[in-house]
């Protein structure tokens, strides 16, 4: 299992940088590894949103159920079907001052293939942090200051 924490400072405010990475039927124009996105019972509290992700030579599926804290300006989501066997986190979205703010991006997934985790990990986490950058730069500006803070394997136990 792998935990990636992302970091970016972006000219927005809280509550519109908030707003902006809620909007998830956007996210196909800035990554095009992701083939769909399709939101259903969206509501304040939250959505089900399905998604369809190029991944090396296949393609990945999942449903997940994100979680909307507007007052917090944060967006957890979990995978309740798909693909991975684990894929949860959330989207941080934190006043900095002068118009600008800092987005935490913080995940943790498994692909469930035990014989190939440490080919295949590796090489998801890349395209997460890259899908992440290019969603954020997209959404927020090709000025945005991205950093990735923390990468590593974590034990079975999420």
């Amino acid at each position: 299992m792998r935990e990636v924490w992302i970091q970016a400072v972006v000219r927005s405010t809280a509550h519109e940088g908030y707003r902006l990475l809620s909007d998830f039927d956007a996210y196909p124009r800035y990554m095009s590894s992701v083939r769909s996105v399709s939101v259903r019972e969206h509501s304040e509290a939250g959505c089900t949103s399905v998604w369809e992700v190029e991944f090396r030579e296949g393609t990945l599926k999942w449903i997940e159920r994100d979680t909307f804290l507007p007052e917090q300006n944060r967006i957890d989501f979990e995978q309740i079907e798909g693909d991975l066997l684990v894929f949860k986190g959330s989207w941080q979205v934190t006043g900095a001052g002068d118009g600008r703010s800092e987005v935490e991006f913080r995940s943790v997934f498994d692909l469930g293939i035990p014989s190939l985790a440490a080919f295949l990990e590796p090489v998801a986490e890349d395209a997460l942090v890259e899908n992440v950058e290019k969603v954020l730069r997209g959404l927020f500006g090709s000025d945005t200051r991205v950093a990735v803070t923390r990468r590593m394997e974590i034990g079975a136990e999420a």
